[in-house]
């Protein structure tokens, strides 16, 4: 297998090439001063070195022998989400001529190698290594989401339609709604399977960390269990997994063949629930989420050089892709919230734009304050809009930010999209739990 992926060595005249504009820090259309920013890393940490250009410096130092490890320096590389929003922002202003993200899976990648991520993020990569998901519970455990239901697995049988629900099948409160989706897939004679416990990780979170040879190896078990399964559409429920499938396995050089990826926010846009009867109209701000927004949009595997023009421009030789976000999900979420009479009413930043709440990508674990003060941020936001509900995708950034609303006193409810588009099916009312100090 090939690893596609650039070290901070090849990526060494892209270091050299930011121009300290500092564009990665803004939304390239700015509404207010208040949600300007873009990187959750330099909102709270407020000096140039927590943006993606200053920790381009701290890199290209690093390979130079200027810096050395230092407790500042590890927090610095590791309060940060790795969600992309530099990257977006980048690329708007100066096409390809950086590359922020890649260079920071490249500066995690040297870190991780040289011994110094952060030991809560070692855990992670020692528990995926181990048992199969970061949180170090048993493997087993894949396999209890869906007891008592008659449904069929890949151990056992082919399928043209696997149903991929990744390390939410650990979150026990999502364990309803995981139920309510295999169901409707039942209702509707979809012809699936699920993998159970013989589901890999897919391998996305050990990229984010820093250790490419463990999540290249996750991604190829995970594409030979699919191979396996006869299937030619994956359905997938968690984000971080559908990031992973489209944005994450090309950079490894891995490839699912000719398996449809779509998202269960796609499927359901096809396939969409109805409201109960006699629900009043409720008014809700979606968040878009990293990993199925621009972090959801598929990239190609691209191999050439990089040749300097004019003794000044590096070049891509072929020319590549240009990876702007701009392809992720983003209207099917809001599609479906239609369909059961909310009411939309948007942020300031959106889609590819979208403000990242902290979660994802070993940031929350390396550094709690960081994505509190993410989170704290985006619910602001949210409450800014004057909407009743802040629904999103994703069930970390959901189960972040309901934590963090709690802790903030924010009087806006928290949901899941799945998690919301149930409870209006269903009629069931919004219980307390989903808003702070009740």
């Amino acid at each position: 297998m090939t690893h596609i992926s650039p070290t901070l060595e090849k990526l060494h005249d892209k270091l050299g090439s930011c121009t300290r504009c500092t564009f990665c820090k803004w939304v390239p259309e700015v509404r207010s001063q208040d949600f300007a920013e873009i990187c959750p890393s330099v909102q709270q940490g407020k000096f140039f070195s927590h943006t993606a250009g200053g920790k381009l410096i701290a890199a290209y130092a690093l390979l130079h022998n200027r810096v050395e490890y230092t407790p500042d320096f590890i927090q610095n590389v590791y309060s940060c989400s790795m969600c992309g929003g530099c990257d977006t922002s980048c690329k708007t202003l100066l096409a390809d001529f950086v590359e922020p993200l890649d260079s920071l899976y490249a500066l995690r990648q040297k870190v991780t190698a040289d011994g110094h991520a952060p030991e809560p993020l070692r855990e992670m990569l020692d528990h995926l290594r181990t048992v199969g998901n970061a949180r170090g519970l048993p493997a087993a455990m894949r396999g209890e989401w869906f007891a008592g239901l008659n449904l069929k697995q890949t151990k056992s049988r082919q399928a043209p339609v696997v149903f991929h629900v990744g390390d939410v099948a650990f979150d026990r409160e999502e364990w309803p709604f995981i139920r309510h989706i295999a169901s409707e897939l039942q209702r509707r004679d979809v012809d699936f399977v699920i993998g159970g416990v013989d589901e890999p990780d897919s391998g996305g979170l050990a990229y984010d960390i820093g250790d490419q040879n463990l999540a290249a190896d996750l991604a190829q078990q995970t594409a030979e269990w699919l191979g396996k399964s006869g299937a030619g559409t994956l359905i997938v429920y968690s984000d971080d997994a559908f990031s992973a499938f489209r944005n994450i396995y090309p950079r490894l050089g891995v490839s699912l063949g000719n398996i449809n990826v779509i998202h269960i926010a796609q499927w359901l846009a096809e396939n969409p629930l109805t409201v109960a009867a006699g629900q009043k109209r409720d008014t809700v701000t979606y968040h878009d989420s990293c990993r199925l927004g621009r972090l959801g949009e598929e990239r190609h595997p691209w191999e050439g050089e990089t040749v300097m023009a004019y003794n000044s421009i590096p070049m891509r030789v072929p020319e590549g892709e240009l990876y702007l976000g701009v392809n992720g999900v983003y209207d099917e979420p809001r599609q479906l919230l239609r369909a059961v009479d909310a009411e939309i009413v948007e942020m300031e930043r959106i889609r590819e734009f979208a403000f990242c709440c902290g979660a994802g990508g070993g940031g929350k674990q390396a550094s709690p304050d960081f994505a509190r003060a993410a989170a704290r941020n985006r619910l602001q936001e949210a409450e800014s809009t004057g909407a009743e509900f802040l629904v999103t995708s994703c069930t970390a950034c959901s189960s972040h930010m309901k934590e963090v609303a709690q802790e903030a006193g924010s009087s806006i409810r928290v949901y899941g999209l799945v998690e919301y588009l149930h409870a209006r099916q269903t009629a069931s009312a919004p219980d307390a739990s989903h808003k702070a100090g009740e």
